[in-house]
C-alpha cells in the first residue's frame, strides 16, 4: 500500500475539505494551469481536485498514470472530459446537493431584483433621478407563472421556494417528468419548451451545459417568449446566447435578464449586456456562501478521500462499472484494492 497517496489540486478550497485531504495524503497545489506544467504536475498523482478553473482533457490524463479518481468541487464538469477519464479507468466524482440552496436563493433574489425593476431604479438613484422611483413599477410575484428549464435539485428548490413561500405558478420542462408527488408539492406542471416559454412571465434556467443546451436561448426560442418576460440564468454561460439576449431585450421580447454566468469567463469588457439598465449580474458567484463552499469542500473531500480508500463513490458522474472494465481491460489496478488505510 501507499502509505501517503499524492493529491494534486488546482485550487484552494474550504479549510474543512483542505484538512480531510491533507490528513489523507501528500497534497499539493498546482502553481500553474498551463497545460505543459500540469502534464509534469499530475504526472504521479492518484486524486485530481478541481473547480472551474482548468481544461481536464485526454492529452492531460495521458499524462496521468496513476490517477485513480477526479474530484469536481462542484456540480457542472463541462470542463471535464468524462469520456476520455472513462476509457482511461479513472473515476470523475462531484458534489450534487452541496450548493443547492445558494444557489437556489441566489435565483429567487435575481427574480425578485428584476420583478421589482432594481436595475433600472439603482441606474436612476445613481443617476440622481430620485423621482424616477414612481416610473419603474414592479410587479409582486403571487400569481405570475415561473417556468424552469431543468428541474433538478435546484430547479425543484427554486420551485419550492417560488410556490410555497411566493404564490407563483410552476410550469417546468425537463427530458424526465419529477415525481407525482415532488410535482404536487411545489405546484408544478411539466409542459413542452415553446409552451413554457409562451406563458411564463419569468423563466429561469437549471440545465447542465451539454451539445443539446448550448444556446438553447437563441433567436428562435426567444421569438416564443411573451413580450416582457424575464429571464434568468444561474447555470452555464453558453446556455444563453448573450447577442440574442440582446437583441431580444431591444426588441421588447425580454423584459430583463439577471445572469451569474457568461458565455465568456471572464466576460470581455465589450459585453453586449454588462452596464444595461435591464440586466442584473454577479460574477459566477451564487455558490460562494460560507455554508456552500463548506459543502462543496467536504463532499468532494470525503469522496475522494472513499474512491482512494477503495469505497464506491457516492456521487459518480461516470459509470464505476464501465471505469472498472476499463482499469481491467488497461492491466490497472482495480480501484477497490485500497491505496489508502482505512
Amino acid at each position: 500500500m501507499v502509505d501517503r497517496p499524492v493529491i494534486l489540486t488546482l485550487t484552494t478550497m474550504r479549510e474543512e475539505g483542505m484538512a480531510l485531504l491533507r490528513a489523507a495524503g501528500e497534497v499539493r497545489m498546482a502553481r500553474s494551469l498551463d497545460p505543459d506544467e500540469l502534464r509534469v504536475a499530475i504526472a504521479d498523482a492518484d486524486a485530481l481536485v478541481v473547480r472551474t478553473a482548468g481544461r481536464i482533457d485526454a492529452r492531460l490524463l495521458d499524462a496521468a498514470a496513476r490517477l485513480r479518481v477526479i474530484g469536481r468541487h462542484g456540480v457542472g464538469y463541462d470542463q471535464i472530459d468524462v469520456v476520455a477519464a472513462t476509457e482511461r479507468g479513472i473515476l470523475v466524482v462531484n458534489t450534487p446537493g452541496a450548493n443547492t440552496q445558494a444557489v437556489a436563493e441566489h435565483t429567487i433574489a435575481f427574480l425578485i431584483g428584476l420583478s421589482k425593476n432594481f436595475p433600472r431604479q439603482m441606474r436612476a438613484l445613481l443617476e440622481g433621478r430620485y423621482h424616477d422611483r414612481t416610473r419603474y413599477v414592479g410587479h409582486d410575484l403571487p400569481g405570475r407563472t415561473l417556468g424552469i428549464i431543468g428541474f433538478g435539485r435546484i430547479g425543484r428548490r427554486v420551485a419550492e421556494i417560488a410556490h410555497v413561500g411566493l404564490g407563483m405558478r410552476i410550469l417546468y420542462n425537463d427530458i424526465v417528468a419529477a415525481p407525482l408527488k415532488v410535482e404536487a408539492h411545489v405546484g408544478a406542471k411539466r409542459v413542452s419548451l415553446p409552451d413554457l416559454l409562451a406563458e411564463s412571465d419569468l423563466v429561469s434556467l437549471h440545465v447542465p451545459l451539454d451539445r443539446t443546451t448550448r444556446h438553447l436561448i437563441r433567436r428562435e426560442t426567444l421569438n416564443l417568449v411573451r413580450p416582457g418576460t424575464m429571464l434568468v440564468n444561474t447555470c452555464r454561460g453558453p446556455v444563453v446566447d448573450e447577442r440574442a439576449v440582446a437583441w431580444a431585450l431591444d426588441q421588447g421580447l425580454l423584459g430583463g435578464y439577471a445572469a451569474d454566468v457568461f458565455e465568456e469567463e471572464p466576460p470581455p469588457r465589450d459585453h453586449p449586456l454588462i452596464g444595461r439598465p435591464d440586466c442584473l449580474f454577479t460574477p459566477h458567484s451564487a455558490a460562494q456562501t460560507v455554508e456552500g463552499l463548506i459543502n462543496m469542500a467536504r463532499g468532494v473531500a470525503e469522496d475522494v478521500i472513499g474512491v482512494l480508500r477503495g469505497q464506491p463513490p457516492r456521487n459518480p458522474v461516470n459509470d464505476p462499472a464501465e471505469v472498472a472494465a476499463w482499469r481491467a481491460r488497461l492491466g490497472k489496478p482495480p480501484l477497490s484494492e485500497p491505496i489508502l488505510d482505512v
